[in-house]
Order: C-alpha cells, then structure tokens, then sequence
C-alpha cells in the first residue's frame, strides 16, 4: 500500500509544553468512508475525498480551532466494509511509526484523529485500542451523510474529533469515537441504527463525555473507560482465523462443524439472553473445546452481561462446563478482533482466559 503524507510543520516543543501555550499537534489520518464520498448521484457513491480535500471543506476548523497544528496523512480509501483485520493491523504499524508519542515515531502528535467507514469503526477502534500504547487519544470519526448532502454531519464531527485529541481532558484513555456530540470508549460503543446521525451509543454505560465545538463547548470527559486491555502485537503478527457465529432457535452444529474443517483456531458465539445456546449446538462446542479451541460467549442482545446462570441443556452452566469463556459487555464482533489479537501475540490458554476476567 502507497501512503501520501503531506510534510508536516511541527514545532519540537514537548507536547505538554505545547498544549500548555495553546499550540496542540494533531495527526489527521484519512481511510475513506462515507465521510469522503463527494456524490450526488447514487451511482457514484464511493469515497474519492482526500484528507486535504475534506479539510477544505470544513473552514470551521480554522474558525473554532485557530492555533491547533494538523498533520495530514492519506492512508486509504476504503468504504467501511472493506477494512480487514490485516488492514488495521497496517494502519496500527502507520500510526505508530509516524505520529505516537510511545517513543517509536519521528514526529509526536498531541492525539490523533482516524476518519472511517462507519460500517467497521467499531472494530477498527478496538482493534487501536488493543494494539496501541500511546498517551495522547487515538480518536476516530467520520459521517452518516456524504458531502454533497445537505445533512452533512462530517464537518461537525471532523472538528469535534479534531479537539477532542488535542484536549488534556482525554489524554490516557486510549481509542475513542467521536460522532453526534459525544465521545464513546471504544470497547463499549455500537452503532445502533442504519441512517441516522445519532447511530453511536454505548448501551451499558453510557459515552464518556461530550463535545459541541461548534457551540463553544470544550470537550468534556464525565467518566473513564471500564475493563481496557492492552495486548503488545508485532507489525509482522499473523492474525489467525477466527469464525463468529450468531444464533438462532433451532441451530445445530453444522457451521460449528464447517469452522472447525476450515481450520478456525478460535470461535466466538453470539449466545441467547445471557449465555445459552440451542441443545444443537452443544456438539460443536464440545468438538472445538476438545480440539482446545477458545470458545468465547458474547450475546446476541444489544446490552447487558453474560454469565453461567441457567442449567439446562445448552445453558450458560453447561457451557462453562466445556470451559468457554464468557466475555461480558463486548459484542461478537469486538470479542473476535480480541481474541484474534490474544491468538496473534501468542498467548496461552491461561493467559487468553484471564484477558476476559473481571
């Protein structure tokens, strides 16, 4: 992949000394998504904006963000979802190399800003969030409308996300999500609704804080984030295969079965209710468990906790019993990147158990 990087003019301050004089370093990485879609026509509804071209499209930034410095970096232009695993992975090794204050980069950003395809930002920020060891926010953002739309919410969001990495108030907590006016950690956040700008929400806990630069409110930062993990991963991991299933009512074992052939080394179930799955699918559990196989359980409901309470045929009891490990308040899709983060930095049985407790 071919990344254009536009010369950046950083002064060689200390980050601290330079948001304490007002002057804030941000890193601006562009990957696409709707955000960068300039189309009127619903032919031609493809990402084609670069990260000067969506900057110029937002002269609020100068307005409401007058002394803060951004470095512009084209990565890609992928609509949300064609971003894989191994694409965020890259992206990860980008960052860090170019603008992390982790010591690794030639140039050290007060924060950092991701546009991206809303489809997938979810996982690609917990993905960062996993991977990356860095003080200053990795914030990601992007919009529900293209452009050309007269409900436009990129602009709105570009510049709530762009004071959000610059601001003390979020320095440490890792990845966030920057859309509608509030900031979501990226372990808990989901996008809930299809079209509508107000798609982001952490059901279970509730955002973080909240941003309205464009009202002349600061970032502000109400809570931290809950049960953030950090696993070290080389730019030259492989990330293994690893299946999601979803269930439903008279499910059996043959995609469990199809997984296990295909060679998956890790398998994540979105469960029923708390953590129960049909009897069907009790033999394909067992045939991985057997096979040492991690089984994570997540749920197949939009909030709320698993855990081994029932203890029927199926239920969560039982499968504990087969030694699956319940991962509460993550979604299947967060629970594979991490588990094929776990798998990729070589973790042991034991030490993979252990990243889901408390």
């Amino acid at each position: 992949m071919n990344f254009v990087t536009e010369e950046p003019q950083i002064e060689s301050l200390p980050a601290s000394d330079r948001r304490a004089m007002g002057r804030a370093s941000v890193a601006a990485v562009f990957t696409g998504g709707t955000i960068a879609v300039s189309a009127n026509t619903k032919s031609t509804v493809v990402p084609v904006l670069s990260g000067r071209e969506i900057l110029d499209r937002v002269p609020e930034i100068a307005q409401y963000l007058p002394s803060l410095k951004v470095q512009v970096h084209d990565f890609a232009m992928l609509p949300g979802p064609h971003m894989s695993p191994e694409m965020m992975l890259t992206l990860a090794g980008f960052l860090r190399a170019t603008c992390m204050d982790d010591g690794s980069s030639t140039e050290h950003m007060d924060g950092i800003v991701v546009t991206h395809g809303t489809d997938s930002m979810e996982e690609c920020a917990y993905f960062l969030d996993l991977v990356s060891n860095t003080d200053g926010p990795i914030v990601f953002t992007g919009s529900m409308h293209p452009s050309t739309d007269a409900a436009w919410d990129g602009g709105r969001n570009l510049v709530d996300a762009l004071a959000v990495a610059a601001s003390e108030e979020f320095r440490g907590v890792g990845t966030v999500v920057v859309m509608n006016g509030l900031v979501h950690a990226a372990n808990e956040v989901t996008k809930m609704h299809t079209m509508r700008t107000d798609t982001f929400h952490s059901a279970d806990f509730g955002p973080l804080g909240t941003v309205s630069t464009l009202a002349l409110d600061e970032p502000r930062r109400n809570r931290n984030p809950r049960n953030r993990t950090h696993i070290p991963l080389s730019e030259d991991a492989e990330l293994p295969y690893v299946e999601l299933l979803l269930t439903y009512s008279g499910m059996d074992d043959s995609l469990f079965i199809a997984a296990l052939k295909a060679g998956a080394r890790g398998i994540v179930i979105e469960a029923m209710g708390q953590g129960n799955v049909p009897p069907g699918v009790v033999n394909g559990i067992s045939r991985a468990r057997e096979m040492e196989i991690p089984v994570v359980i997540t749920s197949r409901c939009l909030s709320g906790p698993v855990r081994p309470y029932y203890a029927y045929e199926g239920a969560g009891r039982e499968l504990e019993k087969l030694g699956c490990i319940f991962a509460p308040y993550l979604t299947g899709p967060k629970a594979r990147i991490k588990l094929m983060v776990a798998l990729a930095a070589g973790m042991d049985k034991e030490q993979i158990r252990g990243l889901w407790a408390g």
